[in-house]
């Protein structure tokens, strides 16, 4: 992660360079803990390349700055196997 970076959802990401994935739970009832912290954007496009994932690719003047991929364990979608976010 860059050291420029607040990790205000402690540590539930890791920079997509690192490859890095850490487990965590969600009741489904909250927002997902996307992380957008120094990241200007002015659109969010939501995908969903497969029954247990969501892809999130933020931009900025039609251009990608971010995308979060976020993986579950089965096809509710309650628990959370990893979230991997990359920054361009």
């Amino acid at each position: 992660m860059k050291t420029n970076l607040a990790d205000r959802e402690f540590s539930k990401f890791r920079d997509g360079a690192t490859g890095d994935a850490v487990a965590t739970t969600y009741d489904g009832e909250q927002p997902l803990p996307v992380e957008t912290a120094g990241v200007d954007w002015d659109e969010v496009i939501t995908t969903f390349p497969g029954t247990h994932q969501d892809l999130f690719t933020y931009k900025k003047n039609n251009v990608t700055v971010q995308t979060v991929l976020v993986e579950y364990e089965s096809n509710q979608k309650k628990s959370i196997l990893y979230m991997q976010r990359t920054r361009f």
